[in-house]
Formats: C-alpha cells, structure tokens, sequence
C-alpha cells in the first residue's frame, strides 16, 4: 500500500527544491527519480463521442470499417451492450448487441467477436450480431481482457486471481497461470513467442510485464511500477502503448523499460485501441461514458 505520509514528505522537499534551486532542474529530479520521460505534446483531441454506457475495450474491424465498443452498464444484470461506431466516431448502432452483464475485454478473429463478460466467455457471430454462445469459465472471478496468439491459442486475463486462463483450439478452457508476480493482469497482448501484460498492480502500481510463453517466464520490462496499467498495443517491435486507468495517461514503453509520457486524458481510460492507418488512439472514458479520440503527429 502506499504511505502517505512517505509521499507527503517527498512531495514537500521537491517543492522546497523548486523554491530554492532552479525551476526547470527540480522537474527534471522528479522526473528521473519516477523514471518517466516527458514528451512534447504532439497529440491532438480530434473529438468526444458520447452516448455510452461505462465503457471499457475498443476493437476495430478493418474489414467492416467500424469499430466495436463494449459496455458495462448501469450494474443491472443483463444491461451490458456492444456498440458499432465508424471509424471516425459516428455512432452506428448504440446497442447492436444486448443481453450482457458486464462485457470488457474484446478480440475480433475473422467473423467472430469474443468478448469477456464477469466470469463467462461470450461469442458473438458479427454477420448476424447475435450472442451464439456464452461459455462459463470455471472458477474465474473477474475476466478481464482478451488476445490470441500464433497458434490459436486464446489469453484472458483473470484481474481479480491474478491469473491468465487460455482457450485451447479445441475449444478447452482452463487456467494456465496463477501467480502474484503477474500483479493482477488486465492488459493481454500476445506477440510472437511472449505475451505482454499491463498489469493492474497488487500491493504496488502494476508495470509491464512479459511472458515467455513455451516456459511461463515472467519478466518486468518496467521496474519501478507506473500505475493502474489497463490497454496494451504494440506500436512496433520495439514499442507499445499502454493505458493508466488511475490517472489517464497513457505512455509509451519500450523494451528495455523507458516510459514516456504520450499524453493525459482523464481518469477512467480503459482499453485502448491504436488504429495504425488513421495514426489515431481511441480511448474509451469509463466514467465519462465517452470516447475519445486523439490524432498523434
């Protein structure tokens, strides 16, 4: 937990700096201790789409053009819903598809569009925009995001256990990792030979975590713990954005653990979606019951 009358004092000496030393030297000691780097602002709000109910996850159809928004909901059973948006923010179909509880996690193989909703698996065939199946996931608590790897293999992510479950080619479902050094994942993103976690964070902010997945390996890319971590997207090889539901920042992380700060938007940003062709980032606003998108220079 953190200890605020630790952060109180720091706080009080980086301000007693500020006074007596030089301004802009006293940023960049907080700066480095935090192990951020700051980054010129060349991000760009292109607009606020309203008309949601607490969303979470952003996935986009290329194929379709549209983008799908899954949200939670006023904590009424059965009030989730997925909503169908242009790429450019026009609300297509608020509710295209109704009867969830609480849908997060989103991940779009060909026609098919699962999504993760409290403890079940749910799979929506998109030509028809219809729940087909809704699979329980035994002994889950709180499922989370959702990814695919190379070989069929689908990652969900257990925030509430700490824990990343996998659904088989065959269609089986089981828990394949459970452990506190994964700090209660919520991000999945699988690349290659790993799977990338933006973690939640347990008795500390979460960090960036990789797995290797034929050995389960667990390795911090990021050392120092950065936040309440939610979406994770890969800019390149070397590259990834990530979200800060805390505080509404989302950063830039490389492989060898540099974060640098993309931009701020509020409190509240789930997981987000970086559409490579538009060069954009849409974050969806959970507490605001908006998303955001922002053009990146």
């Amino acid at each position: 937990m953190e200890n605020s009358f630790g952060i109180f004092f720091v706080y009080s000496v980086t301000f007693y700096f500020i006074i007596m030393k030089n301004l802009f030297f006293s940023i960049f000691l907080v700066f480095s201790f935090i192990n951020v780097n700051a980054q010129a602002d060349t991000t760009s709000q292109f607009q606020k789409v309203t008309g949601f109910s607490h969303p979470e996850s952003v996935v986009m159809d290329s194929r379709n053009k549209v983008i799908y928004v899954s949200n939670i909901g006023e904590k009424e059973e059965g009030d989730g819903f997925i909503s169908r948006v242009s790429l450019d923010g026009e609300v297509l179909d608020q509710k295209w598809v109704t009867g969830l509880n609480d849908p997060k996690g989103l991940l779009l193989i060909n026609n098919v569009l699962w999504v993760t909703d409290n403890t079940d698996l749910v799979y929506i065939n998109i030509n028809e925009g219809k729940i087909e199946e809704r699979i329980p996931v035994e002994d889950a608590s709180f499922l989370n995001d959702i990814t695919v790897g190379v070989n069929g293999v689908i990652y969900i992510s257990d925030t509430g256990k700490s824990s990343i479950y996998i659904r088989e080619p065959s269609g089986k479902i089981s828990e394949w990792l459970k452990t506190e050094e994964l700090e209660f994942p919520n991000g999945l993103l699988a690349v290659g030979k790993n799977l990338y976690v933006a973690a939640w964070g347990g008795e500390g902010p979460g960090n960036v975590l990789r797995i290797e997945i034929d050995s389960k390996t667990i390795e911090k890319i990021t050392k120092r713990g950065i936040g309440n971590l939610d979406g994770i997207q890969q800019i390149n090889d070397e590259q990834f954005y990530i979200s800060d539901w805390a505080s509404g920042k989302i950063y830039m992380v490389d492989l060898k653990g540099e974060v640098t700060e993309v931009l701020t938007s509020e409190k509240s940003a789930g997981d987000i979606l970086f559409n490579t062709q538009a060069n954009q980032l849409v974050i969806p606003m959970n507490h605001q019951n908006e998303v955001w998108w922002y053009n990146l220079e």
